[in-house]
This record gives C-alpha cells, sequence and structure tokens, in this order.
C-alpha cells in the first residue's frame, strides 16, 4: 500500500492507496491504525468490522459526491462514484462538493 494524504478545503487525512486484489478486499482492516484506505472502485462492504467506517465516494473529478455511514456486515454502491475513500468512524469528513487531492505522504 502507497501511503498518501488526502486534502481539500480545510479538510485533510491521511491514508493509503490500495493497490493490488487482496488490498482492495481488506480495506481498512489492512492499513494502520487510524489511517484511511483509497480504493478504486463503486462499492465497498464492512464484514468483519466491529465498528462502522466513514464512506466518501469521490467522482472522476476527484469531487466528493457522498459521505455516509457504513454499520458492519453491510455492501455499499455508489454509482456516481469512481473511487471510495473509507476512513475511521468517528473522523471529520469533507463536504459534499469538495474537491480533494491525493498526494504522497
Amino acid at each position: 500500500m502507497r501511503s498518501v494524504t488526502l486534502s481539500g478545503r480545510g479538510w485533510s487525512a491521511r491514508a493509503v492507496q490500495a493497490q493490488t486484489f487482496i488490498e482492495r478486499l481488506r480495506g481498512i482492516l489492512g492499513a494502520p491504525q487510524g489511517v484511511g484506505v483509497v480504493l478504486v472502485t463503486r462499492s465497498v462492504h464492512s464484514f468483519w468490522q466491529r465498528h462502522p467506517l466513514e464512506v466518501v465516494g469521490l467522482d472522476r473529478g476527484m469531487r466528493v459526491v457522498t459521505t455516509r455511514t457504513l454499520p458492519p456486515k453491510r455492501i455499499v454502491v455508489l454509482p456516481s462514484a469512481a473511487m471510495i475513500v473509507e476512513l475511521p468512524h468517528g473522523s471529520p469528513l469533507p463536504d459534499l462538493g469538495d474537491r480533494l487531492e491525493i498526494t504522497d505522504a
């Protein structure tokens, strides 16, 4: 996994970018504690999670199209998203419409 920083208007978060099938399957469970995961996908699951996770959907232009809390043992499909960011539960979230940037950490 590649360490990155996500940032937008007054918001930032540390994350890792999942690059292999196994990294994408594990999602946030494969990331260091307190760090989010960037996934190039339109759907994520929270199987094996004991706590909810925060989900941020980004379109092709890296604009936030949706944010939601995903309870354990659920699947969410975000048809308008090209990329999804999983964040630990309770993490601050960017505002809808914000454009985010990904830079190497």
